[in-house]
């Protein structure tokens, strides 16, 4: 019985560790159960905030190169505005016009009149003429506007003084004195001044303009800015105006380098354009 009961005993044993090992087991099923499903349950937490954070990312990459792109269509759109409208204030047909008593300033001629150093003058010239300044200033001229646009009134105040002048001083006739002070004084609507592209200089050092260090330095410099001598001396039968070394008329740069290669006043220049259309 004995041996019966230590047999049963053992077996009994052998059955309880047999069922801890199953429970064992059973729990450790159980918990890499409850691992997956927390690691699931994790990952859908974790997969839709990456999702969300990759799509904000990209929408801020997308919108900041939309942002890019447009502001440079939109800058390239200005500057091509900027152009057309720089294009529009300095056609052709304004900037080689040619004023002189036997060509008048025409009826619909529109002027935009700002001032520069106290001057009136056509707003289209005034950024150009400003840097020529600067750079005579840089190379330490002495150089000053003295003039710029003149109205109709005063045009004809100083046409009729100077009709007066040459019949009390130099006993002209009326129609000798007025033949003659249009090479010099034209009359109103006949002056390159009251189109507002004509500039006329001083030198502060020397009163004689002609023989100044200040004009020597403005012909040689003034085509890279867009103006030019416009009564140069030898060249009066072309202008029918005389010698004038403070008279400078703007044409734009490229007109006026063309004119300087081909040693031609406007009048010469404008002629030439007209003889090869």
């Amino acid at each position: 019985m004995k041996n019966d009961d230590l047999i049963s005993s053992r077996n009994s044993g052998v059955r309880k560790n047999k069922k801890s090992s199953a429970e064992k087991m059973q729990h450790s099923d159980y918990t890499m159960k409850d691992n997956s499903i927390s690691g699931m349950k994790r990952a859908l937490v974790v997969i839709p905030i990456v999702i969300i954070g990759i799509v904000i990312v990209a929408l801020i990459v997308g919108i900041n190169q939309y942002t890019s792109m447009y502001s440079e269509v939109n800058s390239a759109k200005k500057q091509q505005t900027s152009s057309e409208s720089k294009d529009e204030k300095f056609d052709e047909s304004k900037l080689l016009l040619i004023i002189s008593p036997d060509n008048p300033l025409p009826s619909d001629y529109k002027i935009d009149l700002d001032s520069y150093d106290g001057k009136d003058m056509d707003r289209s010239i005034i950024e150009q003429l400003d840097k020529m300044m600067k750079a005579a200033d840089i190379d330490g001229l002495s150089l000053k506007v003295s003039e710029g646009y003149i109205s109709a009134e005063v045009q004809h105040e100083r046409y009729m003084d100077e009709v007066r002048r040459l019949m009390a001083r130099e006993g002209y006739g009326r129609a000798r004195a007025i033949e003659e002070a249009e090479k010099t004084v034209p009359m109103e609507n006949h002056s390159e001044f009251q189109s507002g592209l004509a500039v006329r200089f001083v030198s502060m050092k020397n009163s004689d303009f002609a023989s100044s260090a200040e004009f020597d330095w403005l012909y040689k410099n003034s085509i890279k800015y867009g103006f030019i001598l416009r009564y140069p001396e030898g060249k009066e039968s072309s202008t029918d105006f005389s010698f004038d070394a403070a008279h400078f008329r703007y044409v734009g740069v490229d007109n006026a380098a063309k004119m300087r290669s081909l040693n031609m006043t406007l009048d010469e220049y404008v002629s030439y354009l007209n003889s090869r259309r």
